[in-house]
């Protein structure tokens, strides 16, 4: 077996990259192993393959979400002529410090393995159309750059990092994080799934504070140590992403796109868009 290291250079200030990948079976990995100083998880996109982890190997199609640590020797194989994937990967320098949860909480799966762990997780899985669906946005956001981009892409891991413990915590109870993380990590979970199912509409702190049960202050600190960024700054960037969708596929009105994003209304959102995004939402159309 033929080991080697991958030395992909990461950004010591946004450790961090996504990009598409198509393997093909000319290239299959064979006895070839590679393994990495860096955290992976990659999606199947398209085909089918064979990924090979130490004496261990699973066959994945599209749908599937595969993870691997800074250690592990990895290849592949290819079984039909290509297989187009997902590839995000980060240091955990990218979580580190910025959350009141300990780097090594979020990256529980990574790094502890119990006996019934898999470093694939099926399309079938609760989870596996969610971090899909994430890592879509994540990469929608590294390619085009706008202003925050770096604050959403890390929220956004954190969000998929708290859903890959959820995952493992529920198919491995021998690798269960302590009661008090696993709750911490939970609670945030769902306060941003509500943030995220109700941006469009009037949302206060108030109202996301209440999904977990804490005051509003409180929720305010525990938010920014969480995300990185303030709760008002990570609902006017979600309002905006989906404007400036708006705004490039549609016909509708600036004005009829501002108070469907949330806005209350369009002067505000003028004034928010240009600071956020640095252009006018007439110019972005």
């Amino acid at each position: 077996m033929i080991e080697r290291q991958d030395r992909i250079e990461l950004d010591e200030r946004f450790p961090f990259q996504i990009y598409e990948v198509t393997l093909r079976a000319e290239d299959n990995a064979n006895d070839s192993f590679h393994w990495h100083d860096y955290f992976e998880i990659t999606l199947v996109l398209e085909g089918a393959g064979c990924y090979y982890v130490g004496s261990h190997s699973f066959d994945v199609g599209a749908g599937d979400i595969v993870i691997f640590n800074n250690s592990e020797l990895h290849g592949w194989q290819v079984v039909q002529s290509e297989m187009k994937v997902l590839v995000l990967i980060f240091s955990g320098a990218l979580v580190a410090g910025y959350s009141s949860i300990s780097e090594t909480e979020y990256l529980g799966p990574f790094l502890e393995r119990g006996s019934g762990f898999k470093n694939k997780v099926g399309a079938e899985e609760p989870c596996a159309g969610e971090i899909a669906s994430i890592m879509s946005d994540i990469r929608g956001e590294w390619r085009q750059k706008n202003m925050g981009y770096a604050l959403m892409i890390r929220a956004n891991v954190l969000r998929i990092l708290t859903m890959l413990v959820r995952h493992y915590h529920d198919s491995d109870r021998d690798t269960d994080l302590p009661a008090q993380k696993s709750r911490a990590l939970k609670r945030m979970q769902r306060a941003l799934d509500y943030i995220h199912d109700h941006y469009c509409e009037k949302l206060t702190l108030r109202d996301a504070a209440r999904t977990i049960y804490m005051s509003p202050n409180y929720f305010s600190h525990y938010f920014h140590s969480a995300t990185g960024v303030c709760f008002s700054d990570y609902v006017t960037l979600l309002r905006i992403r989906r404007a400036r969708a708006l705004l490039e596929n549609t016909g509708k009105s600036i004005y009829e796109i501002a108070l469907e994003c949330g806005f209350p209304n369009s002067s505000n959102f003028y004034r928010l868009y240009r600071k956020h995004t640095g252009t006018s939402p007439r110019s972005s159309r």
